[in-house]
């Protein structure tokens, strides 16, 4: 097949770009603004001034690339699927942002030669001690799980490595990225560094059986991400183990002597339940079998009441504070409104985008990338309309300020106001249908017990 023109890879995109350094600080600032809280931890295990290639999981489509961005120094290359980079103006945007094409045979068995040239680059962008950013299992997915690796990642380090006669020095650093919401704003992100693989390692077994070696180093990275990331294995009660951390969290958390439920503490806790849970059922699959009925059961009626479990871990909530709570809402109303009309177009239009979009996993990715546009575009336009009736440039800047400010004021009023509201619906429902509120209770109750005696056995009451 003809080379085509636009789909090589950027000739210098190894090299530093003032440039992308310039967005790429933009992009981090928003991204930061983005969640909560972001947790990057275990970075002293990526090694200094060696050329490294990172493998991160891959469950929130385009926020994956840009937590990995965000949580490492300079400016790494990403690979990604060839058929994105056909048109020329987008191939070039592309290459800017630091992406190169990869081939597969879907493209074309004759396109499969192309990937000579990009071996070729990557080899130039590892030999100066640059990094890539590869996801092993090609695409991504919306489970807590990690899926088949495919072999692209370990052919393209052997081969890297082999091309410098293994003097390289490349190693392989798993990513585990842990989402406490893939498609709302505002949760927190847990990025986790796992211990670095030395390439060199698997010289010997590639010189004499390169597709073995493949597989060894696919099956090694497999090894290392479970490590830092949420696994569930069970494929078949995914989603019994799935509710059991949420149910179950707190209690996790005391049985443990966690100091906090922050996102690397519910890690942990979520992790080490997963594992229990995964080891008991296959144990125990007749209580396995009747838990997984009680939390059928259970996440059905919360379905029905639109509740979330969380609101079960307290017998009854108080309803004086809660109207307390109701007046506060009504003193700071004004200021709602005014971050809401403010900021209600830039903030509702990426949901309005989302409604065509058939792939959740792309939700949160469209919703930062029209917010990186939308909110300085939106502001600069308010600040030109409110300039023509204000001179002062104090009040300007004033204006100016306030729109973020009272945007996020906004949006927590709201987060809290919907909080408040469960529990005030749950508090009536407690009053009213006092018979059904109980059977609630008592089936939680009892799926509490049941992992209770499991986790047990495994770490001991209080461990």
């Amino acid at each position: 097949m003809a080379e085509k023109r636009g789909m090589t890879p950027q000739r210098n995109i190894e090299k530093r770009d003032p440039g992308y350094a310039l967005l790429k600080s933009y992009v981090e600032t928003v991204f930061r603004l983005y969640f909560r809280n972001i947790y990057v931890q275990n970075k002293h295990r990526i090694p200094d001034d060696a050329p490294v290639i990172f493998a991160p999981n891959h469950q929130n489509a385009l926020m994956d690339a840009l937590a990995v961005l965000y949580s490492i120094s300079g400016q790494p290359v990403f690979l990604a699927r060839a058929d994105i980079f056909k048109n020329k103006v987008i191939a070039s945007i592309l290459g800017f942002l630091k992406l190169m094409p990869v081939y597969r045979i879907r493209d074309g068995y004759t396109s499969l030669q192309n990937n000579e040239r990009v071996l070729n680059k990557v080899s130039e962008v590892l030999f100066a001690k640059g990094a890539l950013v590869i996801f092993p299992e090609g695409n991504h997915g919306d489970r807590k799980a990690l899926r088949p690796l495919k072999k692209g990642i370990c052919r393209m380090a052997l081969q890297a490595e082999e091309k410098n006669s293994f003097r390289l020095g490349l190693y392989i650093v798993p990513v585990g990225l842990d989402y406490e919401n893939y498609y709302k704003f505002h949760k927190s992100l847990l990025v986790n560094f796992g211990e670095p693989i030395p390439v060199k390692s698997f010289q010997d077994e590639y010189l004499q059986n390169s597709s073995r070696a493949y597989n060894s180093l696919k099956n090694r990275i497999a090894e290392e991400l479970k490590k830092v990331m949420i696994h569930i294995g069970e494929v078949h009660r995914y989603h019994l183990i799935d509710h059991l951390r949420e149910i179950y969290r707190k209690r996790m958390k005391e049985q443990m002597n966690l100091p906090d439920l922050s996102h690397p503490q519910r890690f942990k806790a979520d992790r080490r339940l997963v594992g229990i849970c995964e080891s008991k059922i296959q144990e125990e699959p007749h209580e396995g079998e009747a838990l997984g009925r009680k939390v059928r059961k259970f996440q059905k009626h919360l379905h029905r009441l639109n509740f979330r479990p969380w609101l079960f871990e307290r017998q009854k909530y108080s309803m004086p504070v809660l109207l307390v709570t109701s007046s506060l809402f009504v003193l700071f109303l004004p200021l709602f409104f005014y971050g809401l009309v403010n900021n209600a177009l830039p903030f509702f239009l990426p949901g309005l985008a989302n409604r065509n979009v058939k792939d959740p996993q792309f939700y949160s990715s469209i919703r930062f990338g029209l917010a990186l546009v939308l909110f300085p575009l939106f502001y600069l336009v308010q600040l030109l309309v409110f300039s023509q009736f204000v001179d002062n440039g104090w009040w300007r800047l004033a204006y100016l300020v306030s729109l973020p400010l009272t945007g996020y004021a906004a949006y927590q009023y709201y987060r809290l106001l919907k909080k408040w509201w469960l529990k005030v619906r749950y508090e009536l429902f407690r009053m009213k249908k006092p018979e059904r509120f109980n059977m609630l209770r008592q089936l939680r109750e009892e799926i509490i017990r049941t992992v209770d005696r499991w986790v047990e056995k495994s770490v001991g009451p209080n461990a």
